[in-house]
């Protein structure tokens, strides 16, 4: 059967097929084919619901925040309570018999809550609740460096590969300064010489205590790639036919990088923003483990951790007797899964927004 009869056959499923796709819906569709950047998609949608909206909901389900104690959670030996432990929800221990094996039975009508990881430590605090509260600190951390290192690249890798001559030669040379810049041991400093000031920032509480610190520090020292794929990007647009015509009518630099030049580079900066936020997750992790980064007792992955093991400058030594698995396994499952998820569905995002991919 010819194209002629194929059209009078079918003449909207053949025009819809000859109809040209554009940047992005080709990637879309691109996307879609693959499978693991889809699930992994799924994944991110799913953690960000949980560690957003869903962390609230889940406290007013099971009636506590993530800051409350509960010391019927914890035995007289100071081993915190397991999964799927449902205990008195008061703050106060009735008597104080130190010689006693157990704790004794709080007044009566004393209500009771449930902690569906167990306890965090001797404070016994919700576990499952200060990860998911944890979570969302640790990707608005995360995601603010990420776009603040966009941005700032964007701006730098702009000016450098449209001018060129002296201003990339300066950039590129602070550029390579900036990525040999040592981060993590600076974020240790700043978080061991100053706790006061910038870390007491909550932007009127839309962030949490020392978020806005690590969001600008980790973003004015990683925006170094995202400068280099804007500057490689338009180094090899800035002679094309399209650049010289807006030129030609009179159009300014400035327009000429926003409305002509941007566009080609969203895609692979939206690409390597997911790996960003990955790489991100993990240095936030890293530098509160190292007691430099979210103080206790905001919850955060890398301040569970370091709740449980310590910082290296001041561990904690392991006890089997007061000391549980889960409180190392939980967070570490959290943050292996984001980070994952995020690494995976970036490569997926990469390819389905290469142009060189086939359909």
């Amino acid at each position: 059967m010819g194209l002629a009869e194929t059209l009078e056959a079918r003449p909207s499923e053949g025009l819809r097929e000859l109809r040209p796709r554009g940047q992005w819906a080709l990637a879309w569709r691109r996307l879609k084919r693959d499978r693991v950047a889809v699930g992994c998609g799924v994944v991110l949608l799913a953690v960000v619901f949980a560690v957003g909206p869903g962390a609230p909901l889940y406290g007013k389900i099971v009636g506590h925040g993530p800051n409350e104690f509960f010391p019927y959670a914890v035995s007289v030996g100071l081993r915190p309570a397991g999964p799927f432990t449902v205990t008195w929800a008061t703050p106060e221990v009735a008597g104080d018999n130190p010689f006693a094996l157990t704790h004794p039975a709080p007044p009566k009508g004393t209500g009771k809550t449930l902690l569906l990881l167990g306890a965090d430590s001797q404070l016994g605090r919700d576990e499952f609740l200060r990860i998911l509260y944890g979570g969302r600190v640790s990707l608005e951390v995360a995601a603010g460096a990420a776009l603040v290192a966009i941005v700032i690249g964007i701006v730098l890798g702009a000016v450098a590969g449209y001018f060129g001559g002296w201003a990339d030669a300066v950039i590129s040379r602070f550029t390579d300064l900036v990525m040999a810049f040592p981060l993590l041991l600076f974020l240790v400093m700043i978080g061991s010489l100053f706790t006061h000031g910038i870390t007491d920032w909550t932007v009127h509480g839309l962030l949490n205590q020392g978020a806005l610190q690590l969001i600008l520090i980790i973003g004015a020292f990683t925006w170094f790639y995202p400068a280099r794929i804007v500057r490689a990007q338009i180094q090899s647009l800035r002679h094309r036919e399209f650049v010289e015509a807006a030129q030609m009518v009179g159009a300014r630099d400035a327009r000429i990088m926003r409305t002509h030049l941007l566009p080609h580079v969203l895609p692979p900066l939206l690409a390597y923003g997911t790996l960003l936020v990955a790489t991100n997750i993990m240095i936030e992790v890293g530098v509160t483990f190292l007691g430099a980064g979210i103080k206790l007792p905001t919850a955060s992955w890398g301040s569970l951790l370091a709740q449980t093991w310590g910082s290296i400058l001041s561990p904690n030594p392991y006890n089997p007797a007061t000391t549980q698995p889960w409180l190392t396994l939980c967070p570490s499952i959290a943050i292996f899964v984001t980070v994952f998820a995020l690494n995976q569905f970036g490569e997926g995002l990469r390819e389905a927004t290469d142009p060189r991919s086939v359909g």
